[in-house]
């Protein structure tokens, strides 16, 4: 029996809750995760965390293995530790294993959502690790010109190193005549009247119920289910969540941070709901919204659930 036919190793992806540490108080940390996990006892008990130690590492003394014991006095089950410094003493004490915090995207850059490309063709690839339901999908990418039509491809086809440095210093010329600056952004160039190609995402569609255990990962767009979300499945978008049956499972929208991602629902039945991490789990949503048609939106430092 060959190796290949026993072990498979590739990437994937996987949801986990992340427990931000703002003290290394190991009192004050076991009462506010007692106030927390008393709320919904079953939903916490044996989840796997990710320990987010950013906002203490540079702070002294920090008792490392109080931590980590105190965590698992409440059945959670840390599994890795996020810091910036890999070489601090909190990181070589905590006995996880690490990863390198990153800058999320806050979701307020005020530059339009689509991105300018010079290139004249469309280009589309679905990573390997998305999730199930390809031929539910709505993939690909959605091109729209704006200003004069210009084929650069025949430029670029002129023969002779010669020819080719000439009109490369001729179309930067022109470039800069036109615009003013060799480098603007997407407005800019669009006012100027040379050609602009956004490139907008179309949203990923569902067309099936999303099962129990299911996951389902719209990257960079809005995330589409038609059908309903049965508990224990999971929908995840980086963008918004619009489910237009029964929301019953997990629903995480702007996962990579985007705070003005919203989740629109039919019927408000989940077993959590998060917006670029800010979460609650059923038994904290009202239940005069429960089975109602409702928007989940993330403002002024809290998670917001109203009726549609």
């Amino acid at each position: 029996m060959s190796s290949n036919s026993v072990v498979e190793l590739k990437g994937s992806m996987y949801t986990f809750l992340s427990l931000k540490l703002h003290s290394g108080d190991l009192s004050a940390v076991n009462e506010a995760l007692a106030e927390k996990v008393q709320q919904a006892p079953g939903f916490f008990s044996n989840t796997p965390i990710v320990v987010d130690l950013t906002a203490i590492e540079d702070k002294p003394d920090v008792d490392a293995k109080g931590l980590l014991a105190a965590i698992r006095d409440h059945k959670l089950v840390p599994i890795v530790a996020s810091v910036h410094n890999r070489d601090g003493d909190l990181a070589r004490d905590i006995d996880l294993p690490l990863v390198e915090a990153r800058d999320r995207n806050t979701g307020n850059d005020t530059k339009p959502a689509a991105q300018a490309s010079k290139k004249t063709s469309t280009e589309s690839a679905e990573s390997a690790s998305d999730p199930v339901f390809d031929d539910d999908v709505a993939s690909g990418d959605q091109t729209q010109n704006t200003g004069a039509s210009v084929d650069s491809s025949k430029e670029s086809a002129e023969t002779g190193d010669g020819a080719a440095d000439n009109n490369a210093g001729s179309d930067a010329d022109r470039e800069q005549s036109a615009t003013g600056s060799h480098s603007m952004d997407p407005i800019d160039l669009a006012m100027s009247g040379a050609e602009v190609e956004y490139v907008v995402k179309r949203p990923k569609l569902v067309t099936r119920p999303v099962r129990s255990g299911q996951q389902v990962y719209a990257r960079d767009t809005d995330l589409v289910v038609l059908g309903q979300i049965g508990a224990g499945a999971e929908i995840i978008a980086d963008n918004n969540i619009h489910v237009y049956g029964p929301l019953r499972g997990r629903a995480l929208c702007g996962v990579t941070g985007n705070s003005e991602a919203r989740i629109f629902c039919q019927s408000l039945e989940a077993e959590l709901v998060s917006v670029a991490g800010n979460f609650k789990v059923l038994e904290e949503i009202p239940e005069h919204l429960h089975g109602k048609p409702a928007q989940i939106w993330f403002s002024d430092d809290k998670l917001h659930i109203e009726p549609l």
